[in-house]
């Protein structure tokens, strides 16, 4: 559970927008995160409440923290109300925390156990404490009195270290080189707030300053580093930080009572508690395969075959087997010439045991059977994967053991009965017909040692080099596979686990094929519900039982249990036998009526799917055709065939006399009386023969100088945009220099130096009067733009209305419609009668 929760702690401290932001903001999200509902990323919280959280005043959270989670993204809030509109709280909501529950597996989804862990840690370290009336008292953490500047940076490291330290409160401190000056213990708060290691020796002063952090110089001469230590941790686990310092070694082991030293260097080789050592020596030892190089293997998991008779108890042991070379020091040595017991070999003086007579094999090759055992018939081909033979084998053939090669025809000779018998065959002796041919079976793959671990004696019976690269493939494969749903880091273990598991589900029984096992049962993920991470009923992310498949049986459940109780409703007077048949009948009669209707479903969710299927290609015919219709289409200027609806040249053409339209709108925006509706067609028509002048004088000159007609088309236009870019400058020149502009201008200057007693000189008030004039001059010009081209559009649509209208409309509004003046004769007896 610790490494989940500190998973957890470095994805959410980790995260890209909350990496860099200060230890408040970093400290909220972790408090958020451990009083979340399981399940839910949505917190109701005061900002005064988590202000004590942190260490702070609420002014601070509401003026400083708010702002900057707001700004990274990381943690939303939102203001809540109650029924009378009155402010009653803050919802906090974990946008990290969000996306993983809507994803596919997390290290922020914790569990109800881990959950609950992380907010009883945070609330031991340094939770605020609560007294509630009728219910038993929180008491206040370790850091709850630390306020102010700090504070929040002392608790984030705090529980940073807590769930590093080990059960002694031992904290391990990190490796490499440390900056001239500084502790390693602060290099270690340093790794782990992620900050400068200056910063860190700061952090751990204030943490000795608080006593929840002790750090232990190392004794002159011992060659052992400092230490780091919690006592709160060791306290927690019934252990002394100080008794713990002559136990703990340099590596983070124990040296308990009764363990014994190396007899011949003296250092600590003795096995963990409940642990067999390996043994070498005594009554029915039995010499392990040649991979067994360390503790972590057994021999069940020696991948050879273990078929060795047992061998008679021997009483004096005077045939036991002797270690070569060198004798044993003399503290290894016992009174009755023994090893004394615990005094294990190791790798720096690991003696070479010969085997002499203890073994009921030929040649004491580890995994040899017994000759004789015939029991397992031999499959097909079997002798087609046997290596080749070493030199050792070929020079015994070569003395006298050679035979046919393979594909010869077996010599025969006549029998007594006048049958025919094969050769005669070699017997006994190195050579003999029951010779074993040993070979080192084959390592595990390059990256996939720890994957293949748990079923090295699997693989290792795969002889063949192809069905290893296959198996190996497969193995990444399903390894990618993991990566995308549990991350990169877990992928490995989680594949191993499922491994084990499988070869712990055939309780001792061999593999008969182990390709074959590997790649249909071995690899495969067993989904018992519709979760993606489920594997047989466990998470693979968190490893702890699947919620969806809990929900599956709890249906079952619920349906069985409401058939039951139906069932003896409806017959009361049924034994309790035929009340459990009936029970069952029903039972079997809704799941069978379930089922079909889940494949009714399906059957219908595939209708639809094939109906949404038929109506998307048809409308991509429909556009493919629409489509081939408009590039069919001929150009609507010149009429060229297969022009999409217009040509290359038309549309040169219509672009240019676009731009040429917005330049002459230009121009009489400039010169002419807006207000004049027959001004602003004058100077329209006037304006807009003498850009075209313009762009035809262009033209020409470019042709004088060789330019082709299509690069005249193409130039068209660019010129025009280049007249038009020109007048608007023009425009906007003039218009910054009329006397609305220029008022605009001298207001704001002078509404500005009448501010100047905000800054430090009247230098500095000028200059700033100077740029809120620039500002208000721009303004002003692009407002007076905007008001031209409206007073433009206006004019010109008072050029469309006939001169003569007006009066026209005026004497038609005075005569009266045709259907006034004619009533129909049902109103008039009613207003007769009336």
């Amino acid at each position: 559970m610790r490494t989940k929760l500190q998973a957890a702690l470095d994805v959410l401290l980790g995260d890209r927008a909350v990496r860099g932001r200060p230890d408040a903001e970093r400290l909220t999200g972790v408090v958020v995160l451990a009083k979340v509902p399981v399940g839910s990323s949505k917190l109701m919280l005061r900002a005064g409440e988590m202000a004590r959280w942190l260490g702070f005043s609420e002014s601070y959270v509401d003026h400083r923290v708010l702002p900057g989670l707001r700004e990274s993204g990381s943690v939303g809030t939102a203001v809540t109300q109650n029924s009378e509109g009155y402010v009653n709280g803050l919802e906090w909501e974990l946008l990290p925390l969000t996306a993983a529950l809507a994803g596919r597996g997390s290290a922020l989804v914790l569990d109800k156990p881990e959950a609950s862990t992380l907010l009883r840690l945070c609330e031991r370290l340094f939770g605020p404490g609560w007294a509630p009336v009728d219910k038993p008292e929180t008491p206040a953490g370790l850091l709850a009195e630390r306020r102010g500047k700090g504070a929040a940076t002392a608790r984030l490291a705090l529980l940073q270290l807590v769930l590093r330290a080990r059960s002694d409160g031992r904290v391990r401190l990190v490796g490499g080189a440390v900056k001239k000056g500084h502790r390693r213990s602060a290099a270690t708060v340093a790794h782990v707030l992620r900050c400068s290691i200056e910063d860190a020796e700061q952090v751990l002063d204030d943490l000795l300053a608080e006593d929840v952090v002790e750090v232990h110089e190392a004794a002159q001469g011992s060659g052992a580093g400092e230490r780091l230590f919690i006592p709160a941790v060791a306290a927690a686990y019934g252990r002394s930080a100080d008794s713990e310092l002559s136990l703990v070694d340099d590596e983070g082991g124990d040296a308990r009572d009764g363990e014994l030293g190396c007899a011949v260097c003296g250092c600590a080789e003795a096995s963990a508690p409940g642990v067999d050592a390996l043994v070498l020596e005594g009554d029915g030892w039995v010499q392990e395969g040649f991979d067994v190089v360390d503790d972590a293997f057994s021999s069940g998991a020696v991948g050879a075959l273990r078929d060795q008779m047992a061998l008679p108890a021997s009483g004096d042991g005077a045939d036991m087997p002797s270690d070569q070379g060198e004798q044993a020091p003399a503290g290894m040595v016992g009174e009755d010439g023994g090893v004394v017991d615990g005094a294990l070999h190791h790798a720096p003086h690991a003696p070479v045991v010969d085997v002499v007579g203890s073994l009921a094999v030929s040649s004491g090759f580890s995994g040899e059977a017994d000759r004789g055992v015939r029991d397992l018939p031999e499959r097909a081909g079997a002798r087609k994967d046997r290596p080749v033979p070493d030199a050792g084998t070929a020079a015994a053939a070569s003395q006298g053991c050679d035979g046919p090669l393979r594909g010869e025809q077996q010599a025969q000779v006549p029998d007594k009965q006048g049958g025919l018998a094969e050769g005669p065959k070699p017997s006994g002796g190195a050579c003999g017909g029951d010779t074993v041919v040993a070979f080192r079976p084959a390592p595990l793959p390059a990256g996939l040692e720890g994957v293949l671990a748990p079923v090295r004696t699997v693989w290792e019976r795969i002889t063949r080099i192809a069905a290893r690269a296959h198996v190996a493939a497969r193995v990444r494969l399903e390894l990618g596979a993991l990566c995308g749903v549990v991350g990169g880091e877990d992928a490995e273990q989680v594949l191993a686990e499922r491994l084990e598991r499988r070869l712990d589900e055939l309780r001792g029984v061999p593999v008969k094929d182990p390709v074959a096992w590997l790649l249909g049962r071995g690899l495969v993920q067993r989904q018992w519900c519709w979760s993606q991470l489920c594997d047989e009923g466990s998470r693979m992310d968190t490893g702890g039982p699947c919620p969806s498949c809990q929900v599956v049986i709890g249906d079952r459940r619920g349906l069985r249990g409401r058939i039951a109780a139906e069932t003896a409703r409806e017959m009361p007077g049924l034994g309790v036998q035929e009340l459990k048949a009936e029970t069952e009948k029903r039972l079997q009669a809704a799941v069978a009526h379930e089922a079909a209707a889940r494949a009714a479903r399906h059957e219908r969710a595939l209708a639809e799917r094939e109906a949404r299927e038929q109506v998307i290609a048809r409308r991509k015919a429909d556009f493919a055709a629409a489509e081939e219709a408009r590039r069919a289409a001929p150009c609507a200027d010149c009429g060229i065939p297969e022009a999409a609806g217009l040509c290359m040249a038309c549309t040169h053409r219509r672009s240019t006399e676009r731009t040429l339209a917005e330049a002459v709108d230009l121009a009489v925006m400039a010169r002419a009386d807006l207000t004049d509706p027959a001004a602003v067609a004058e100077a329209t028509a006037r304006c807009a023969a003498d850009t075209r002048r313009l762009l035809e004088n262009t033209l020409e000159r470019l042709r004088a100088e060789g330019a082709d007609e299509l690069g005249l088309m193409l130039d068209a236009p660019k010129i025009a945009a280049q007249i038009r870019d020109q007048r608007r400058e023009s425009l906007r020149g003039r218009l910054m220099r009329s006397p609305e502009a220029e008022a605009e201008a001298d207001k704001a200057f002078d509404a500005e130096l009448r501010l100047r007693h905000r800054l430090a000189d009247r230098a500095a008030a000028r200059r700033a009067a100077e740029r809120a004039a620039d500002e208000a001059l721009l303004r002003a010009v692009e407002f007076l733009f905007a008001e031209r081209g409206r007073q433009l559009a206006a004019a010109r649509a008072q050029e469309t209305v006939p001169a003569g209208w007006v009066s026209r409309r005026t004497r038609l509004a005075g005569q009266p419609l045709p259907q006034d003046t004619v009533r129909p004769a049902a109103a008039v007896e009613a207003v007769s009668a009336a």
